[in-house]
């Protein structure tokens, strides 16, 4: 069966933004490698802004999705008890990582690597939106899991692990294609999930003035 034209368009759009990034793909890049006209992507989202949006949404309300079960697992397994540190940030990092099977595949992992620096801050606040709920779900479960760590300080690190997973999948495609790696998506998982939680775990920094909101 055909793929319908507005499918075909967030196919091309994915591919191309992952692999050249945002500002450097232009719909006429992306209509030209669809086989449809300005106007198709004019009709079906409005903007290039808005195409990426959907791009975005289509991958990531799965993830999320997924993020949030595997959270439930946690939590159920622990009962009463604070989760395991290490089970809640798997429980965050592993559904992109596993949403395909090899690095760079369709250039979605490279695209959300690229969003946190190639797009306008306004797209980002919006984008960021879309993750409330889940940080809220993830900070409480973490704070539960390192209940002398402050939450104002608990957010500084959830930053810190969602930059490197952002920088990691932006950079282990060409990692790998340049050949100064062989591990595949599941080890280099495992080892930033054991970086994660040592970050997460580690000392607040002495002599630092206490955060407004603590």
């Amino acid at each position: 069966m055909a793929i319908d034209t507005r499918t075909r368009i967030l196919d091309v759009a994915e591919r191309l933004f992952g692999e050249r990034g945002f500002p450097a793909t232009s719909l006429r890049d992306i209509t030209t490698e669809a086989g449809v006209n300005v106007a198709s992507v004019n009709y079906h989202f409005g903007s290039k802004e808005a195409l990426l949006a959907k791009v975005l949404d289509r991958r990531l309300k799965p993830i999320n999705e997924r993020r949030l079960q595997l959270l439930d697992a946690v939590e159920a397994r622990a009962g009463g008890a604070p989760p395991e540190l290490e089970a809640v940030i798997r429980a965050f990092l592993s559904p992109p990582f596993r949403s395909q099977g090899v690095w760079g595949e369709n250039g979605f992992q490279r695209l959300v690597g690229r969003i946190h620096s190639e797009t306008n801050e306004d797209f980002r606040a919006t984008f960021v939106k879309q993750f409330d709920h889940i940080v809220e779900r993830f900070t409480a479960a973490l704070h539960r899991a390192l209940p002398d760590l402050e939450v104002a300080d608990l957010r500084w690190r959830i930053l810190f692990m969602v930059g490197s997973m952002a920088f990691t999948m932006s950079w282990g495609p060409q990692m790998v294609a340049r050949g100064s790696t062989t591990r595949d998506p599941e080890d280099v998982l495992e080892s930033l999930v054991l970086y994660a939680a040592a970050g997460m775990a580690a000392p607040v920094p002495l002599g630092v003035p206490a955060a407004s909101g603590r």
